[in-house]
């Protein structure tokens, strides 16, 4: 059990203590409750339609709309249609990952019969936080127009609100009343290039108003204010729609400050994880005094054969900001944290009442739980200290050693038993 407890805590580590910086909820449609095998199951990966009370498959009360998940986890053929890459609409693969969105943007509604049964899809998403007004947001996402689809459109884009769009009693019919924040003005057409990993990138920033907790991707200009043209021939007097795929929806203030994560001690031969977890953070990482890249986004697992210090800069709403993380590697076999004239000994670990520090004296001990939350701290004033920890909780810490002359930082995992 101890073991599994570790592994989880490295695992959950780098965002111990760290606001999330991407503010969209599954951004890439990875996670799922379920593989998708029909229509409209886009809240499979946490994300809704408009119709937000609506659970598929309930198709006896299907109300037009809701966007479709496609997953390479899907049946193909399937009956909606939502498998990939291969797919009964499309062959194409997500942009990054395993999951993507079918929305329908756009249809010509002069050639819809029987009424507006559908006239768009609307694709949305409860952020992870409130917006802060005043503060500027970047807001990325991309799109890919499909194989089948008949038509192309313009007016694409993102709308953020406090939830009230939500409202509507007509769905699947064109939000006019709404003005999207995002918005791309050209009409989006790949289709024509035949690619299979074809994806444009709509993106911009706007200044939020403080009220905004909802993101909604769409189409919302009527047909007299949209632009748009045939792929297709389109004398059949059906519901033609303009079919565009969905994938890596980000949100980030532009005042974000990069974290490339706490300085850490390893084994010589082991690897560790620096940065964030998360997807889609405009980062790219360097060894310090080099200026080629050696990875980018939020983070990367790191092996280096000797101390090193790496370099992440990030490139947000056009302005570059950096930080750095230290990762130094020990000898096989010791486990201790390293300074640069001796090594800080803690033993044993794990611990159950006692722990020894040797070579810490003038320092100050902070014990961290797994949330990053202080627990404990101790000044040390000798070369080797015995600390007693019998009141701490059994589990996993953070034990943080900082230097009283230098402030240098060093890091280790404790487990208490």
């Amino acid at each position: 059990m101890k073991n599994i407890m570790f592994f989880l805590f490295v695992l959950y580590l780098p965002l111990a203590g760290k606001a999330q910086i991407n503010l969209v909820r599954n951004p890439s449609f990875e996670q799922n409750d379920s593989c998708p095998d029909q229509y409209d199951e886009v809240k499979y990966a946490h994300w809704t339609g408009l119709d937000t009370v609506w659970n598929p498959p309930d198709w006896a009360h299907a109300i037009p709309g809701v966007p479709d998940y496609c997953h390479t986890c899907a049946p193909y053929p399937s009956l909606g249609n939502v498998s990939a890459p291969a797919n009964g609409y499309f062959y194409h693969y997500p942009r990054t990952g395993n999951g993507m969105v079918q929305v329908n943007m756009f249809c010509d509604e002069r050639l819809v019969t029987g009424g507006p049964q559908q006239f768009r899809d609307y694709l949305q998403s409860r952020l992870s936080k409130q917006l802060i007004s005043g503060n500027n947001y970047l807001v990325t996402f991309y799109v890919s127009s499909e194989g089948v689809s008949f038509y192309s459109c313009n007016n694409i884009g993102a709308y953020f609100d406090d939830g009230t769009i939500d409202t509507t009693h007509n769905p699947g019919f064109t939000q006019t009343h709404c003005r999207p924040q995002i918005v791309e003005n050209a009409i989006i057409n790949d289709t024509a290039i035949g690619d299979s990993m074809t994806w444009i990138k709509i993106q911009d920033t706007f200044t939020a108003r403080g009220t905004e907790k909802f993101i909604t991707i769409g189409q919302f200009t009527d047909q007299a204010h949209t632009n748009f043209f045939a792929i297709k021939d389109t004398s059949s007097s059906l519901d033609l729609p303009a079919l565009y795929l969905v994938d890596d929806v980000s949100v980030i203030d532009c005042g974000n400050i990069p974290n490339a994560g706490g300085d850490t001690l390893i084994t010589l031969g082991d690897s560790v994880f620096i940065g964030s977890h998360e997807l889609l953070i405009p980062y790219t990482w360097y060894v310090l005094g080099s200026s080629t890249p050696i990875d980018s986004g939020g983070g990367f697992w790191a092996h280096p054969a000797a101390t090193t210090t790496y370099v992440v800069e990030q490139n947000l709403c056009g302005i570059k900001k950096w930080d750095t993380v230290k990762v130094s590697v020990a000898p096989v076999g010791l486990s201790e944290l390293h300074t640069v004239n001796n090594y800080v000994r803690v033993y044993p670990n794990p611990a159950i009442n006692e722990l020894t520090i040797e070579h810490a004296a003038n320092s100050k001990v902070v014990f961290y739980d797994v949330v990053g939350k202080e627990v404990f701290n101790t000044i040390i004033v000798s070369n080797k200290q015995m600390l007693d920890i019998s009141l701490l909780a059994k589990g996993v810490y953070v034990l943080q050693v900082i230097n009283g002359i230098t402030g240098e930082k060093l890091s280790q995992k404790l487990v208490k038993e």
